[in-house]
């Protein structure tokens, strides 16, 4: 009786407890081990200077109400930096503000005044990839708020990196942390089937994000000659067999899209069959994870049926981290700065 009522007020106890979780910035790079680029001075490592990044919180994964406990970067893959100390004051505070349009004005950037929430004290970043002194923490680098912070609902959210002095006489030093670039996913399905010339049509998509353009390339088509690319937005399909669709097409032609909510795009291969399909991606963050299939049928007069096919191609829309970085060096306190839009430090948020 006794382990019941001990075991139930433990189950009561840790149901009272407050959820807590962390937050990756980007989100696309919560599985992302490591990104496209480095960042070797930004937020810390820049010497005596006043940083702050603009993160729109679409994106940034901390539930409504629930405060920020500490602020961690990822070391960029396995490259060692060494640590420095530094004497820092970081602040945060709402702003109307997106990456595309933050303002070299650093006070100008907050909607109202900002929150001290570490500071200013001294700070001491760990040696990352360095065997003779591990960091306790791996590849992280965290920052424990000495007051939590709120975000504030419908607005976006400023952090401002203040670095007052650092032990490397107040000087810029590399100290190398996780950086992203959008993430285009892409997925090829299994080969076509080969045409008169004895080749296989290749189709792949370059990686695309929103306010680019989808370029979409053919090779090894039949030369010369009409090619239609048959597009749909979603996933690619099983195989499928063409022979009830195309009288006498060859047994090794398959299809891959599905068969409704198709749309054709033809063209005209050159002398190497080859052909470029490129259209614009609107710059609108509702083309974010749009997933675009297509697969291209080859008309060739001495194919079995007339026509062959190449490999079906997915690629999935990505978009450039919704994050921009405003910063000067020389003065702790400086008014203005320049701006890196989209820079896309990965970035973790702890919230309790």
């Amino acid at each position: 009786m006794f382990a019941r009522v001990l075991f139930l007020s433990s189950l009561l106890t840790c149901s009272l407890l407050p959820a807590q979780g962390t937050a990756v910035f980007p989100s696309d790079h919560a599985t992302v081990l490591n990104g496209d680029f480095s960042s070797p001075n930004w937020p810390y490592a820049y010497g005596v200077s006043r940083i702050m990044a603009v993160y729109e919180t679409w994106d940034l994964g901390v539930p409504a109400g629930r405060p920020i406990t500490r602020i961690g970067f990822r070391q960029d893959g396995t490259t060692m930096s060494l640590g420095k100390s530094l004497q820092l004051q970081v602040l945060m505070g709402p702003t109307d503000r997106t990456a595309a349009d933050a303002l070299t004005n650093f006070d100008n950037n907050y909607f109202s005044p900002p929150t001290s929430v570490f500071g200013p004290a001294l700070y001491t970043l760990p040696d990352l990839g360095n065997i003779s002194n591990p960091n306790p923490n791996g590849n992280m680098v965290w920052l424990t708020l000495s007051t939590p912070y709120t975000p504030v609902a419908g607005k976006n959210l400023a952090v401002e990196f203040r670095i007052i002095a650092n032990n490397n006489g107040g000087a810029a030093f590399n100290y190398y942390l996780d950086r992203a670039d959008y993430v285009s996913p892409r997925v090829t399905g299994p080969a076509g089937c080969p045409h008169s010339g004895n080749q296989i049509a290749q189709l792949q998509s370059l990686e695309t994000k929103v306010g680019g353009t989808w370029y979409c390339d053919l090779n090894h088509a039949p030369a010369n000659q009409l090619a239609t690319w048959l597009i749909t937005f979603g996933t690619l399909q099983p195989q499928y067999s063409l022979a009830p669709l195309i009288p006498g097409i060859s047994p090794a032609c398959n299809g891959q899209l599905p068969l409704n909510g198709l749309f054709a795009v033809s063209a005209m291969t050159n002398s190497n069959g080859y052909y470029r399909l490129s259209t614009p991606i609107p710059n609108h963050r509702a083309f974010n994870d749009l997933t675009i299939s297509s697969q291209v049928v080859c008309f060739d007069f001495f194919s079995p049926g007339g026509v062959a096919v190449s490999n079906a191609d997915q690629m999935q829309v990505g978009i450039a981290p919704a994050m921009s970085v405003i910063y000067s060096q020389g003065s702790a306190t400086a008014t203005t700065g320049n701006v890196s839009r989209n820079y896309g430090i990965v970035t973790f948020f702890d919230w309790q």
